[in-house]
């Protein structure tokens, strides 16, 4: 696993994953969808690179999907965070 990606930043790019197998779209597609390159998406969901999504990409593609961006962050599916801690887990994704 490349060091330059966190365990907290692995766990939001599965679930990113996750959510995009679950709705039937490929690599290619969400590439599409977010404008980047299909190797790129690759890098992004491999750990092997340092690559991740931005915050832009993550609301698009929630919105995308009509998921509530919110629950990406959060530690459990069925867990109300607070604003302060999806912040704390957003800028923790950031880091």
């Amino acid at each position: 696993m490349d060091v330059n990606k966190s365990e907290y930043q692995i766990t939001i790019i599965e679930k990113i994953k996750a959510l995009r197998v679950l709705h039937g779209i490929t690599q290619a597609e969400l590439s599409r969808i977010l404008g980047m390159s299909s190797g790129q998406l690759g890098n992004i969901e491999s750990p092997k690179y340092s690559h991740k999504y931005t915050l832009r990409q993550i609301s698009d593609f929630c919105e995308y999907i009509d998921y509530p961006v919110e629950k990406v962050f959060a530690d459990t599916d069925t867990e109300r965070m607070s604003v302060n801690k999806i912040i704390n887990n957003i800028v923790r994704y950031e880091q």
